[in-house]
């Protein structure tokens, strides 16, 4: 009898097979991406959809340098890839430090200095073995990138708080030159994101050599981290700098729904894990309701889209977009293959007036946006197969 039933279960496997291959580690499986440019539908536009670059598997940051190339951090590899008129070189660049990857961790954003064209210095956040097996931080360092094949002069500029549980990071540098950088980690209901001691779940703010700016608003306050900005968050996975006003817009993913775009303050507290908009992983509703000392959110996504890679677009080629605020989406409501890209208007007083996702034909995680020297929109999509793809106008 047993023999015979395990008879049955491999027939049924065998035939199920040609269903389970979209599936592995407990999610689907990407779906194919185009292979030639494909037309799109927005409101009041069409938008043609092009691959620029695949073949990176499962990358989080794009940049792109003011010649249109491109660089692409490979998380887990860990690795520094490059598109060069458009072709992925197939040889990472050299000059990287040693990271640390695993769950959550390794090689994470990438952003250029304000003055890039004189100096080719780039920026990049990744995590750091701290000497045992289980600690490791996040780090902050640059090197100079002059198109060959390799970095050269990097330095380690900043090394965070011991940490077992990470998620990403973005950094982005204000008008001023100061750099902001987001950390992660503060999983599950830890108060991590409430302890000043540590800087998971924070903001940070540094100089452009990694110092502590003697401005930021906790400086000389003794047993709060000095490099804190803000605090009480979960994981931010994208920043964003208004063109005009120079205010930090901040991406945050709540844990089931509640995802959140956030205006962030000096000192300010975000509430997490006391207070947010969705609920907890296991379901349970988290305390929503204004408190004083919790600054509020500007927008909310329910069900949660989680947002990665933040834009104000300020081009030329699209005009009907400009100051509109982007946002990659990865899926919506928990559900697989319902990724895309989110575009928000707001008016003068930073009220929301329209709410419009674009791109979710593709079918693809889109964890990074950016803006390219032609104008162009590009999404970088985190899949087993990652590429990068470009929107421009139907013509």
């Amino acid at each position: 009898m047993r023999l015979e039933f395990l008879t049955i279960v491999a027939l049924f496997l065998a035939c199920a097979a040609p269903i389970q291959h979209v599936y592995a580690q407990g999610r689907e499986l990407p779906y194919p991406l185009p292979s030639e440019p494909v037309i799109l539908d927005t409101f009041g536009s069409k938008i043609k959809v092009s691959v620029v670059a695949s073949g990176i598997s499962q990358p989080f940051s794009l940049l792109v340098l003011p010649d249109g190339d491109m660089l692409v951090t490979d998380r887990y590899a860990p690795a520094l890839r490059v598109i060069r008129n458009g072709v992925l070189d197939p040889a990472p660049l050299l000059g990287m430090p040693e990271i640390r990857t695993g769950f959550h961790s390794g090689l994470l954003d990438i952003e250029a200095h304000p003055n890039f064209e004189q100096n080719h210095m780039v920026y990049f956040t990744y995590h750091k073995a701290l000497g045992n097996e289980q600690d490791y931080a996040l780090t902050l360092g640059r090197a100079r990138y002059d198109g060959g094949a390799s970095l050269s002069n990097f330095e380690e500029l900043y090394v965070g708080t011991p940490m077992t549980n990470s998620g990403g990071s973005r950094l982005i540098f204000a008008p001023d030159g100061k750099l902001f950088i987001t950390v992660g980690g503060a999983m599950g209901r830890l108060p991590y994101a409430q302890d000043l001691t540590r800087v998971e779940g924070k903001v940070l703010r540094l100089n452009e050599d990694g110092s502590v700016p003697s401005d930021n608003p906790f400086m000389g306050q003794a047993g709060v981290r000095p490099e804190i900005y803000s605090y009480g968050h979960r994981d931010q996975y994208g920043l964003a700098i208004h063109p005009t006003t120079g205010q930090l817009f901040h991406a945050e993913l709540g844990p089931i729904g509640g995802d959140s775009i956030n205006i962030i303050k000096a000192g300010a507290n975000y509430g997490w894990p006391l207070y947010g908009y969705g609920s907890y992983n296991d379901g349970e509703p988290m305390v929503h309701l204004h408190r004083e000392g919790i600054e509020p959110s500007l927008i909310i996504w329910q069900p949660g889209i989680v947002p990665s890679g933040l834009l104000f677009y300020t081009g030329d080629a699209f005009p009907q977009w400009k100051g509109n605020l982007f946002a990659g989406s990865i899926q919506r409501g928990r559900v697989p293959g319902t990724g895309g890209l989110e575009r928000i208007v707001f008016d003068n007083n930073m009220w929301e007036q329209q709410r419009e996702t674009l791109a979710t034909e593709l079918h693809q995680r889109v964890r990074d946006v950016s803006q390219g020297p032609d104008g162009f929109i590009y999404l970088l999509t985190e899949e087993a197969n990652g590429a990068v793809i470009r929107l421009e106008p139907a013509r």
